[in-house]
């Protein structure tokens, strides 16, 4: 009996707030809730376009023109409704609440990119992400990574104000590694190592302004160390060899060489061409060395340029740009190494007047005896002098270009150029 009122009053209840419920119930769907926003937006922009005035109150006087309120108010609304879309989409707030990436992406143009902290996104003019890593100012700043057009890594590394600073790794366009190491204004700077795009090592050292400078090592196409020394404005200091004995160029340089030797009545002259580094070591006459161990008196560096600082020299007029006056001008016959020095270049092309004539004895194929040469094999020779050296150019004839150099000390220097 009990249980029956109950059901009988649990019945009467649910009837008199089924109504309530059901109300209760459509208020909070959201296919309700969906439909009273689309419709009050609706109503509104309804509203606020019917910009048809009623009356002179509906009106206001702009230097004795009569503009609508209602659709100066609709003009402020869609600008504004404008200005917010386009402030949403070069923030790249539409595409961070659209996307996973928690990154924001910005125009490199973008305003606000001036504000932008902690990582973010650039995009370059075609529209590619070009940077993504810090910023601080609208600066790239900090820790970032720089992509090409292609989307392929360029530099990964550390950023100050847009330009490498620190430590970083430069790539190749196929994406092998380029140099690593220390940078400064975009230039390499400190210590580095620099890569062929194979991926052999090419040198490992120190940099100044993006060109070796100070100790460093070079490496063969093979990855093989040919040489370890000094190096300025990015080429090897050939004066480090003068005075230097066998054992001490052997342990700068590894790689191939050649020795020439030419008898004489006290001795033997001779020179080591090393291969790798395009230089030729001319040493004393063993005859007279108490210690049995000759010193490099002069190193010939098989070059056509010459390079001193930022300036390079291609011909006599770039020396005297560099060097000033030369201290001897004139033709001059060839020495021993000068001579190998001529044949050498001329086994890769012709130079001067072709090659000189030599009669040799092949002991091995790195090592040649020359009995005799030409010695009226003629040369223009220009010397000047810096510091305590005498650098002397070889050249076909007045004026023009140079093939090789030969450098010395200043005693033997001006002994050789007489």
């Amino acid at each position: 009996m009990g249980q029956n009122l109950f059901q009988i009053f649990w019945t009467t209840l649910k009837s008199r707030f089924a109504g309530l419920v059901s109300k209760l119930r459509l208020w909070t769907s959201w296919s309700f809730i969906r439909t009273r926003i689309i419709g009050g937006i609706r109503n509104f922009f309804y509203k606020l376009l019917d910009v048809k005035p009623k009356n002179k109150n509906d009106y206001y006087s702009v230097f004795g023109w009569l503009v609508s309120k209602k659709l100066a108010y609709a003009i402020v609304i869609i600008l504004g409704v404008v200005s917010i879309w386009y402030l949403s989409t070069i923030s790249g707030i539409y595409s961070k609440l659209m996307s996973d990436n928690p990154i924001r992406s910005y125009s490199y143009r973008s305003v606000l990119l001036r504000l932008a902290k902690n990582d973010v996104q650039i995009k370059g003019r075609g529209g590619y992400i070009a940077y993504e890593g810090a910023v601080a100012k609208g600066y790239c700043t900090g820790q970032g990574k720089l992509y090409n057009h292609d989307e392929k890594l360029l530099y990964d590394g550390n950023f100050l104000k847009n330009k490498y600073e620190g430590e970083g790794t430069l790539y190749y366009p196929g994406g092998g590694t380029h140099y690593s190491g220390s940078f400064h204004e975009n230039l390499y700077e400190g210590a580095g190592k620099l890569f062929r795009e194979d991926g052999t090592r090419e040198y490992i050292g120190s940099f100044v302004r993006g060109m070796k400078e100070g100790n460093g090592t070079l490496y063969d196409a093979g990855d093989n160390q040919i040489f370890t020394g000094d190096f300025s404005a990015d080429q090897i200091i050939y004066s480090s060899f003068l005075g230097k004995s066998a054992a001490d160029i052997q342990g700068m340089y590894t790689g191939r060489q050649v020795l020439y030797e030419q008898p004489v009545n006290n001795g033997t002259d001779s020179a080591v061409w090393l291969k790798d580094i395009n230089a030729l070591c001319l040493n004393d006459s063993d005859g007279g060395a108490m210690d049995d161990s000759p010193k490099v008196r002069a190193v010939y560096v098989l070059s056509d340029s010459f390079a001193s600082g930022d300036s390079v020299a291609r011909d006599v007029t770039g020396l005297k740009e560099i060097f000033g006056q030369p201290i001897y001008e004139g033709n001059s016959g060839v020495l021993m190494a000068e001579a190998a020095a001529i044949n050498i270049l001329n086994d890769k092309k012709h130079v001067l007047n072709g090659r000189v004539g030599m009669d040799t004895t092949e002991n091995f194929s790195d090592d040649i005896v020359i009995n005799d040469y030409d010695r009226d094999y003629v040369v223009y020779i220009y010397s000047f002098k810096r510091g305590d050296l005498i650098y002397s150019f070889v050249c076909k004839g007045s004026g023009g270009t140079f093939e090789f150099y030969g450098i010395t000390g200043g005693d033997a220097g001006e002994d050789t150029a007489a």
